[in-house]
């Protein structure tokens, strides 16, 4: 209900919105994740925006329990969207990838799940210059 009033109360302000968009995204809630992924199928939500993209997607990257999950959804879910994103916009892509770069300071479990999702990065064909400079400077 509140977030339905928040959602409401926006009347469609750009500003407003990604801050509704963050606070979901940052909230600590067992299935954030899946709420997220819900979020990214919203009508207001869209991935040529890079404000309205990071309100929500980076956002996620800073919810640091549910972002580095055990099970490295969280690391897929960034890598699947930075892959979508890179095709519209290099340079947003390429600060959503440095989301994963910092691998080798995680456990090895989750270093190495945050490493597959950089080389998944890094194998896609076309990838930006841009993109392509982050995830193959952090793999090296």
């Amino acid at each position: 209900a509140a977030l339905q009033k928040f959602y409401d109360d926006a009347n469609g302000d750009a500003l407003v919105l990604n801050k509704w968009f963050m606070c979901q995204a940052v909230a600590d809630l067992p299935d954030v994740l899946d709420r997220v992924k819900a979020l990214v199928k919203h009508p207001d939500f869209t991935l040529t925006n890079p404000n309205r993209c990071s309100s929500l997607i980076s956002a996620f990257t800073m919810n640091a329990a549910h972002f580095h999950a055990e099970d490295g959804e969280g690391y897929k879910f960034l890598g699947d969207m930075t892959a979508q994103v890179d095709k519209l916009n290099p340079q947003l892509s390429s600060r959503m990838g440095r989301g994963l770069i910092q691998w080798r300071k995680y456990s090895e479990e989750r270093g190495a799940l945050m490493k597959e999702a950089l080389q998944e990065l890094a194998d896609m064909k076309p990838i930006s210059s841009d993109l392509f400079e982050v995830v193959s400077s952090s793999l090296n």
